[in-house]
């Protein structure tokens, strides 16, 4: 069993577990939060004979095998302690190793200020795991807009794979287009235009290809919907990468024009300081290096994270793989974790 103490990404160390079927013992100071819960319940639904003890001092988690209840439509709240991104994360890098394909309904909030949103889920993040499995399953789709009242609702269909590819991503290119998305719940049609017109005015500085379209949640019957707004802004670069921002309507930022701005400036300085991926993104990139096939993989990196940092110790703690890193480069030979559960076509 391996331990870790005084951890800052716990969901990273659940994840490489479940993944290696390696127990691990999470030791904390200070409980995380109901979120902690969350993740662990939905960790048992979607795998057989997880055991998992739970004490004011720490975590012992013992993985199953992921079966994904054979590939049963499921339905989890996902509470409002955190958005549903930050569950979707782990839940789409298991559901490549699963036994059956992964076919999931998630409730919660779509939009927060602390996660990514579901739309860079999409736009960002699932194109970046295409990269190394091109012929991927996968969909994504948002049924229900949900802000602080967690009444959005999210559909997840993945099929499980048996092999990363090894992977080289040097070169990002320049960027040629940036798309995005403004969506919003109880508030006037002409605030996301706003937000849409500020952002635009900004980028129309640099690149002539903009486009963020609008989506208003519409009213339903026996829901009550929460007041907010968000951008979701997706930069393209000419060798198809993505790199992605997020920015919600909050008491700091409750002028529409202020948020476009913000949204704006933030993803101008994604594309400066990022590499082949935004900063967000890196960790899960970095992982699918180690996990992919006994080949090299290369990925350029641009401001690496607290989170990345922990992440790289994780990996090394459980996969027994490194990095070499030379000019922001990460290099690394991969363990060839193998699907061995997947049911045979």
């Amino acid at each position: 069993m391996i331990s870790f103490q005084q951890v800052i990404n716990f969901r990273e160390i659940l994840l490489c577990s479940t993944l290696s079927e390696r127990a691990v013992k999470i030791e904390f100071q200070q409980y995380p939060g109901p979120h902690l819960q969350t993740m662990l319940k939905l960790l048992q639904l979607i795998q057989t004979g997880c055991k998992i003890d739970v004490n004011t001092k720490g975590i012992t988690y013992i993985p199953g095998i992921i079966t994904n209840q054979d590939g049963m439509l499921q339905t989890y709240n996902c509470g409002v302690d955190r958005s549903i991104s930050y569950y979707l994360e782990i839940l789409i890098m298991l559901s490549l190793f699963g036994k059956a394909p992964l076919n999931i309904e998630l409730n919660g909030i779509t939009n927060d200020q602390t996660d990514q949103s579901v739309d860079s889920i999409i736009n960002a993040y699932i194109p970046l795991i295409k990269k190394f499995i091109p012929d991927w399953d996968v969909s994504l789709k948002v049924t229900r807009r949900g802000f602080l009242a967690g009444t959005g609702t999210v559909i997840l269909h993945s099929k499980p794979i048996k092999q990363i590819q090894s992977t080289s991503l040097i070169e990002r290119g320049p960027i040629c287009k940036i798309r995005g998305v403004c969506s919003g719940s109880k508030v006037a049609p002409n605030i996301l235009n706003r937000v849409v017109s500020q952002s635009r005015n900004i980028f129309n500085d640099y690149i002539p290809d903009v486009w963020i379209h609008t989506d208003l949640q519409k009213t339903q019957k026996g829901i009550e919907f929460q007041s907010g707004y968000a951008v979701s802004l997706i930069a393209e670069s000419t060798n198809g990468l993505f790199i992605s921002c997020d920015c919600e309507y909050s008491n700091e930022l409750i002028n529409p024009e202020k948020v476009g701005e913000t949204a704006a400036l933030r993803l101008l300085d994604e594309i400066k300081n990022s590499g082949c991926v935004d900063t967000t993104q890196q960790q899960y990139a970095l992982l699918l290096m180690a996990i992919s096939q006994k080949k090299v993989s290369q990925i350029k990196l641009g401001r690496i994270s607290t989170h990345t940092i922990e992440t790289l110790r994780i990996i090394r703690s459980i996969f027994g793989v490194t990095f070499n890193i030379e000019d922001s480069v990460f290099s690394c030979i991969g363990c060839g974790l193998i699907n061995l559960s997947r049911q045979t076509q």
